[in-house]
Parts: C-alpha cells; sequence; structure tokens
C-alpha cells in the first residue's frame, strides 16, 4: 500500500479533512485507516462511491483488516452512489449540509457514536456541480463540523480537478492531506512537470516549520535559499533605516517565496514572518538553477511568476499614486477574498490573522485610520474585521468602493483562487 505523508495537523473526531491524492494506491493508503479508525471508536461510516469502482475498495477494505460484509450488515459501514448521496439534481449545498446533519441524528439514535464520511468527490463531476457551488458547499460542511458527531473526509483526485478549485480548497481549509508533490503540482513554477520529476523535487527538498509569529528569516541574512509554502501563511516586510515597516506581500500555500535564492542574490531584502504556524518547503539557489535548467517549462513558469509579481507591484504603486486609503482597502480585501476567501451565510470569510497594523502596512496609511475605514464600514454592512476573520458582507459594495465597474473587473483582482462573483 502507498504511503501518504500527511502533512498539517492531526485529526480528531468533528474534523473536516480535504484529501487530494493522484491514484488508487493512495486514496486506499488514506481511506482504509480513515474508516477503519471510525469503526473502532463505534461510529457509522458514509463511503461515497460510484458502483463501477466498489468491488477494489471493497477489497481494499478487507486487506485492511475490515470485515465489511458484518460491519455492512448492522449497518456501521454504508456504501452509498452519487444519488444517494446527494439526492435528485440540482445540486443544493444547503440542502447538502441539512442532509449531513439528518444522517448524523439517524447514526445517534442507532446506537453509533457519531458519522464518519469518506466521499470520493468525482461524483461531483458526473453530477455536473459548478465549482462555485462546490467550493461554497466544502465551505459549509466546514461549518458544520466539530465539535460534533460529524467526522468527513472529502477525496480530490488532482487530475480530475480544475487547478484553481484544489488551490481554494487546500487555502481555506485547515485539515489538508496531501503529499508534497501534490502541492509542487499545483503551484504556478512547477505544475508543467511530469510526475515524476515533481517526486523528485520534493524528495530533493528539505521542510521547515515556524509557529505563529516565527520567522523564515531576516532582512539582511544571507540569501542561499528558495521556499515553497505548503501550510500557513507568511507575511514579507521591509523594514527601512528609521524601523519603519512595510508588509509588501502576503505569501499564500503553494507559492514561492525568497526567490532571490536563486536570481543571484546575496542578502534578504526582507524579513518573512508566519502570520499562523507554518510549513515550507527548502531548497538550496543552486538545486533550483538546475530544475530550471533542466526543464524549460519551470524557466517559463518562473519568469511567468516573475511578471506577475512586478505587475501586482506596478498596480499597488499606482494604487498608491493615485487612490485614497479607502479604496486601496478595499483592493487589498477583494485581492485576499479571491486568493483565501470562502463562501459562507453572511460573505466572503477569510481567515487571516491581521492585525490593524499589518493592514495600515499593507496599504501604507496608520492602524488609526485603518480602524475608522473598518468601523463605517461594519456600521454601513460592508465589511467585519474580527481579529482571525475579515468577512466582506456586501461584495457589490466592496467592489464599487474598490472603484471597479463590474463583476469582470473582479476576475481581474490577481489572487489566483476561483473567481469572484458578484
Amino acid at each position: 500500500m502507498a504511503e501518504v505523508r500527511r502533512q498539517g495537523p492531526e485529526f480528531s473526531p468533528g474534523d473536516h479533512i480535504v484529501f487530494i491524492y493522484d491514484n488508487i494506491p493512495e486514496l486506499t493508503a488514506f481511506v482504509v485507516p480513515f474508516i477503519s479508525e471510525g469503526l473502532a471508536r463505534g461510529e457509522r461510516c458514509l463511503y461515497v462511491i460510484e458502483d463501477q469502482e466498489l468491488p477494489e475498495m471493497t477489497e481494499a477494505l478487507v486487506s485492511g483488516g475490515v470485515d465489511v460484509e458484518r460491519e455492512s450488515r448492522r449497518g456501521a459501514l454504508v456504501f452509498l452512489n452519487s444519488e444517494e448521496y446527494a439526492g435528485p439534481p440540482p445540486f443544493d449545498p444547503l440542502r447538502m449540509v441539512e442532509l449531513l446533519r439528518r444522517r448524523a441524528t439517524e447514526a445517534a439514535s442507532g446506537g453509533f457514536t457519531g458519522l464518519r464520511i469518506a466521499g470520493q468527490m468525482t461524483w461531483t463531476l458526473k453530477a455536473g456541480v459548478p465549482a462555485r457551488a462546490l467550493v461554497e458547499y466544502e465551505a459549509l460542511v466546514e461549518r458544520a463540523m466539530g465539535p460534533g458527531p460529524i467526522t468527513a473526509a472529502c477525496m480530490y483526485q488532482r487530475d480530475r480537478f480544475d487547478q484553481a478549485v484544489l488551490q481554494q480548497l487546500i487555502r481555506s481549509h485547515s485539515k489538508v492531506v496531501a503529499d508534497d508533490h501534490v502541492y509542487l503540482s499545483l503551484s504556478a513554477m512547477f505544475r508543467s512537470l511530469a510526475r515524476a520529476d515533481l517526486r523528485a523535487l520534493a524528495r530533493s527538498a528539505r521542510e521547515r516549520h515556524v509557529p505563529r509569529g516565527g520567522f523564515f528569516f531576516h532582512q539582511g541574512d544571507p540569501a542561499p535559499e528558495v521556499y515553497m509554502l505548503t501550510s500557513g501563511k507568511v507575511k514579507i516586510v521591509r523594514t527601512d533605516s528609521d524601523g519603519r515597516s512595510v508588509i509588501l506581500r502576503i505569501v499564500n500555500p503553494m507559492e514561492p517565496f525568497a526567490e532571490n535564492g536563486y536570481l543571484g542574490g546575496t542578502t534578504r531584502v526582507a524579513s518573512a514572518q508566519a502570520l499562523e504556524e507554518s510549513r515550507a518547503l527548502v531548497w538550496d539557489g543552486q538545486t533550483m538553477v538546475q530544475a530550471i535548467v533542466t526543464h524549460p517549462s519551470v524557466s517559463l513558469n518562473a519568469i511567468r511568476v516573475l511578471e506577475e509579481r512586478f505587475e501586482s507591484m506596478r498596480s499597488r504603486f499606482q494604487d498608491l499614486a493615485t487612490s485614497g486609503v479607502e479604496r486601496r482597502l478595499a483592493r487589498l480585501l477583494l485581492r485576499l477574498a479571491q486568493s483565501i476567501g470562502r463562501p459562507t451565510a453572511h460573505g466572503l470569510a477569510m481567515d487571516i490573522p491581521l492585525s490593524g497594523q499589518d493592514l495600515a502596512e499593507l496599504v501604507i496609511t496608520t492602524p488609526y485610520t485603518v480602524s475608522r475605514i473598518l468601523a463605517d464600514w461594519r456600521r454601513l454592512g460592508i465589511a467585519d474585521a474580527q481579529r482571525e476573520r475579515i468577512v466582506i458582507l456586501d461584495l457589490k459594495r466592496m467592489a464599487a468602493v474598490a472603484g471597479l465597474r463590474d463583476a469582470g473587473d473582479l476576475t481581474k483582482m490577481g489572487g489566483g483562487g476561483v473567481a469572484l462573483e458578484t
């Protein structure tokens, strides 16, 4: 059975897990212990799987020590196809979450300690579920989770789903299982590499964990290494000689940072501080240069990444020169929403620990001004900024504040996620 490297936190009852895999051996390596653990805890386990795949997965469960016939007979292990699980079309995320809650109640009434769901999400492709509805469904499931009786693993085969959707799911969920080559395959730098090359590149990296508030490196440090974030969030901060700081950008999972390690830089021009507990893959600059030289597609990707970075900085400088603080702050929040936002009942939520000082450094103003604007937006029902979360309550009005004319302009914000809609 293939090994699945569990990056991120350990799992507990009530968790909502996003699992991204490449092939059946990786799938069985995850799902067999996931189901076995649920049965051992006295939970009812639902496995959402298409009928044609059922014999192979049943055999894998039996080989993993699960008495499928006995567990099925007593109602502890239930196999469902997409129609049995989701009901008749059209797909409705709210209806699906209510259905999950009813099934959890039924499991409790049947004497089970909870409900555990393993869903192969390819059923959403067969059902024609739009990307926007899928992201909304995942966000609603996240809200329906623990602490409580439902534990769910939504399992995505990497090459069957749009890369932007997978990126959005990884960036907006705290419980993600994926091998390092999966993260590399979804990054703008390495997405064109063959699977064998991705695995080799992943093996050549070392991993670095940094706690919230810690630093991957400081401004002025030697610059021999290149990083790619796999979990958490990092702010890149430059400080002048008078001690004044500016946040240059926020790094999200699957984005490289400290690229001057392969561009010939000798010292860090800014610091990289973790906004939350973070993990990154690290290569020495020479290894990255070799990857660029060996694979022309990587060199082209590197140029595109740098072009996008320069364009982002150009747009930011233009905003600083021509736009007021309120418009700059609105544009910043829209970019964050496109990258890491997830739909909720109240609006687009971004779970990111940005202080008033952080926001001020991002838009080049004072914390007092940011606080005043956010208080006005809260009063007007446009946005609500909390300590660990920012919610855009009214996307149309936020877009108007940002000077955007229509939904088409929202797709040009440069966040790299699923397109925003009004």
